[in-house]
């Protein structure tokens, strides 16, 4: 059955079953929870067991009807994501999602809309999507998908039900990533708390070789201020070419798949594609660069509590606990304290601003800061 494929997500699933069984369902959902933990599979898998009529309820997964849900080419089943490069949801497309809502569905189903990254709808969207939210036509539902719904307008969250979702443990994570990858104990260990208990992003995480990763990329962080400022351009440059170096990757397989698809889609259906590509791509950016603030925070972190305690038992890199500890002996406090807030300051500026540049100076001037602090204030000797 569909359901089965969620794991980790027992009360929000238990709660959509119920509500179909119990003919208790509402036309406006809110899926809320970090980013990566399911959601969007519990929207389709709800949208499945809504449509199935081989498991009413249910959803069997085989029929026509699951597996055009599960394809993704369900004529009933439509998906909205942020399409314009400054990675927001405008109102043209809510009025495009608009018009869709009230035609008739095809063979009697139920009609659902799923909105991905619904934080990113605009003011102005939101405002035009109220109406639609508050008399949606029978057996429509529009599902809101969102890590961070203080960004939707208290009118829209009050007009949906919330649906929560939770990290996972890292029970469920470590046998979740030993079924999908080579992996100790100790690694999963790491990838649980990096990807803050989000299986989709700690697989993405291994797949993309972080764990290997660290060391270069740490280099500005275990300098104890023998680096001379060239080096440490250096060592800047390295972040710099990561982040890069993925974003191309992912533009290059985008393009690959349009080319299959160039010659039979019309222009402005090729402009759509290619837009809705580069949105991916933007997304991709925001989502490396606030992974590499994670784990820049996790590391000055770990030197803290090493520092503090004296002992390693509590740290999230515990893969390169003896270069953690080393490294912790030679910070001060204060020093470990002013790094974590510029870091911290950085990303919250990185988060307020939709133009890649503009992130890519924060970063930089980010690392000048810690960097240079090892230059100015080296390690105690």
């Amino acid at each position: 059955m569909l359901w089965d494929k969620i794991r980790g997500q027992t009360g929000a699933v238990n709660y959509l079953r119920q509500s179909i069984r119990k003919e208790k369902v509402v036309s406006g959902y809110l899926f809320q929870g970090p980013s990566g933990v399911g959601k969007k599979l519990a929207a389709s898998t709800f949208a499945g067991a809504l449509n199935c009529r081989v498991a009413p309820g249910e959803g069997c997964g085989s029929c026509p009807d699951c597996e055009q849900i599960i394809k993704g080419s369900h004529p009933d089943v439509h998906y909205l994501t942020p399409m314009s490069k400054s990675r927001q949801i405008l109102k043209e497309e809510i009025d495009e999602m608009q018009r869709i809502v009230f035609l008739g569905s095809y063979s009697d189903n139920w009609k659902v809309f799923i909105i991905e990254d619904a934080d990113r709808i605009n003011i102005k969207a939101q405002n035009a999507f109220l109406k639609t939210l508050e008399e949606p036509p029978e057996k429509t539902i529009l599902i809101l998908i969102t890590d961070q719904p203080g960004q939707l307008l208290p009118t829209i969250r009050s007009r949906c039900q919330k649906v929560i979702f939770g990290s996972w443990s890292h029970e469920l994570m470590e046998s979740f990533l030993m079924e999908k990858i080579v992996i100790s104990k100790t690694e999963s260990h790491v990838l649980h708390s990096i990807s803050r208990g989000c299986p989709g992003r700690a697989l993405q995480l291994s797949q993309e070789g972080i764990l290997n990763d660290r060391k270069t990329l740490f280099g500005p962080l275990l300098d104890d201020g023998g680096s001379s400022a060239r080096e440490l351009s250096a060592q800047i440059k390295v972040w710099l070419d990561y982040i890069s170096s993925r974003s191309k990757a992912l533009s290059a397989d985008l393009e690959k798949e349009r080319v299959q698809w160039r010659e039979a889609l019309a222009p402005p259906q090729r402009k759509k594609l290619e837009a809705r590509d580069e949105s991916r791509v933007v997304a991709e950016e925001r989502a490396e660069l606030e992974m590499i603030f994670e784990l820049i925070l996790s590391w000055i972190r770990d030197l803290f509590i090493c520092r503090e305690t004296g002992g390693d038992n509590y740290i999230i890199n515990r893969d390169m606990s003896d270069e953690i500890f080393a490294a912790s002996r030679s910070r001060s406090q204060a020093q470990l304290c002013r790094m974590m807030e510029w870091v911290e300051k950085s990303r919250q500026l990185a988060e307020k601003t939709s133009a890649r540049s503009t992130r890519q100076l924060i970063f930089e001037n980010m690392l000048l800061q810690l960097g240079y602090w090892n230059l100015i204030f080296p390690a105690e000797k």
